[in-house]
């Protein structure tokens, strides 16, 4: 284990950041996204736009505090440190298979 990554283990604002990730993957699901519409979203709303600069956010002042604590990290490892976490949160919030954005409710059914 690099020592870096022992830092992050234990960071808060990890914690913060794959909170924020689980947030915009729900609404995802609410919004009846799929994976491939992900690329380019068929509608930005005001939500997702605020996850997503949170999310930015919160990932710069992570590799921020890592290397303000002296430990050599790259955006680059930071991003091989966060896929696997990433995408087990993915697994956890599976989208739409085909894609229909229209949500459906049994009012709707008639």
């Amino acid at each position: 284990m690099k020592p870096y990554e022992i830092y992050l283990n234990e960071s808060f604002t990890l914690k913060k950041l794959l909170e924020t990730y689980l947030e915009l993957r729900q609404h995802f699901q609410e919004l009846g996204f799929s994976e491939p519409q992900l690329e380019k979203p068929p509608t930005y709303t005001p939500t997702m736009m605020r996850l997503f600069r949170e999310f930015g956010n919160q990932r710069d002042t992570l590799l921020n505090d890592v290397t303000s604590y002296g430990f050599d990290m790259s955006f680059d490892e930071l991003t091989a440190y966060l896929t696997p976490l990433l995408s087990k949160i993915n697994e956890l919030t599976p989208l739409k298979e085909n894609g229909n954005n229209k949500r459906s409710n049994r009012w709707d059914e008639d």
